[in-house]
């Protein structure tokens, strides 16, 4: 058998193996363009990732439940978008969600009442991001709430729920693979590490890593357009009743349309409508399957200056699966400083040409310096 992704990619040749009694494989590389690479890479991950069997944890308060993946440092989508980042950023959001989670009754057994185990949050996130030259940005978050809920009453454990917690921190990056500021394509990563409060539904039992693609188009009159789908994986999956909180798909779609491109001039050249669609799709382990939350957004940016950008946005779960809130708000405000003009070289000064003398008018020898009718004045009274 030969399989071939192109000219560019690598050949997979495999063979009968008698020792084993089955078939062996090759893998005969060959130069793999960037595009080609990252396309297998992905395709490839999910997969690997779901041949090893994990025993699921029972301890459900070890999620997180706010799916909020807005980038830090910059301002955009409600997912990283491909937003510029010329220099560095910071970045400080407030948000509000009520119902992240919501539990049917009897998910902890026969019996167990249906339940909100975090029934209202409000949160505050600081972001930075840093450009590496002009493809590579990197990024960080910080993040703590306030809350209230049931937590596990419904399970018969009476402990309440943290009022005050710190979310997971995560450290990001992208890099540009392909096109321009007007159309590009981008490769994401995203890694978080538990901060401690992963009983609290503020935090994952251990790390989670993800990687996506990135695809970002600018039209006419300034409207972008822009898009990510991609993987993440959970070192350890959760068991939360009847539902496995782990691996999962994910995927994103938002528009950003100026107010000038729908005939509204003046006030309203540097703001932005935008709209937006998050999905995700879990994963499934014997009888267990993860959740799939639906959820919609819209929001209107403002560049209030050419560093200063503000933003509102609001969203609602289209379902009732655990990640999808019955309502979102945020308010956020971002410092992204441009890149300063650089300076050419000055151009050497071109000598002007010397202007020529005016001409002097000649004065006769005959004639006094003075003129011919400047006669000298005699007040000694000559003799007639």
């Amino acid at each position: 058998m030969l399989v071939s992704l192109g000219p560019m990619a690598a050949s997979v040749v495999s063979w009968p193996d008698p020792d084993r009694g089955g078939g062996g494989l090759v893998i005969a590389p060959r130069p793999m363009g960037r595009a080609r690479l990252i396309v297998l890479v992905t395709l490839c991950a999910a997969p690997a990732r779901s041949a090893r069997a994990d025993m699921p944890r029972d301890t459900p308060a070890a999620i997180e439940v706010d799916r909020d993946a807005a980038p830090a440092g910059r301002i955009g989508f409600g997912f990283d978008g491909g937003e510029p980042v010329d220099a560095w950023g910071a970045s400080i959001a407030a948000g509000w969600i009520a119902r992240p989670i919501r539990l049917s009754s009897g998910t902890f057994g026969s019996g167990s009442p249906a339940t909100q185990p975090v029934r209202r949050r409000e949160t505050l996130s600081l972001g930075g991001a840093l450009a590496l030259g002009d493809r590579i940005v990197i990024d960080a978050r910080l993040r703590a709430s306030h809350q209230i809920g049931d937590r596990l009453r419904a399970a018969g454990n009476p402990e309440g729920l943290a009022r005050y917690v710190f979310h997971d921190v995560r450290f990001g990056g992208r890099i540009r693979v392909a096109g321009n500021r007007a159309h590009q394509a981008m490769l994401r990563g995203e890694l978080t590490l538990p901060s401690g409060d992963t009983d609290q539904f503020a935090g994952d039992a251990r790390w989670t890593a993800a990687w996506s693609l990135i695809g970002r188009v600018v039209l006419a009159h300034d409207i972008v357009i822009a898009g990510n789908g991609g993987i993440r994986l959970h070192g350890a999956e959760v068991a939360v009743g009847d539902r496995l909180v782990g691996d999962e798909l994910f995927a994103a779609a938002g528009i950003a349309v100026p107010l000038s491109a729908l005939g509204l001039a003046g006030w309203a050249e540097p703001v932005q409508a935008t709209g937006e669609l998050a999905a995700a799709l879990g994963d499934h382990v014997g009888t267990l399957s993860g959740p799939n939350p639906l959820e919609a957004r819209a929001g209107v940016i403002v560049r209030a200056l050419p560093e200063l950008t503000l933003a509102a946005r609001v969203g609602f779960g289209l379902d009732h699966e655990i990640g999808a809130p019955s309502v979102r708000a945020v308010i956020a405000v971002a410092w992204t400083p441009p890149l300063p003009p650089r300076a050419g070289p000055v151009p050497e000064a071109t000598p002007s040409p010397p202007r020529p003398a005016s001409p002097v008018p000649a004065v006769p020898d005959d004639e006094p310096a003075g003129g011919p009718d400047d006669e000298p004045d005699d007040d000694s009274g000559a003799l007639r």
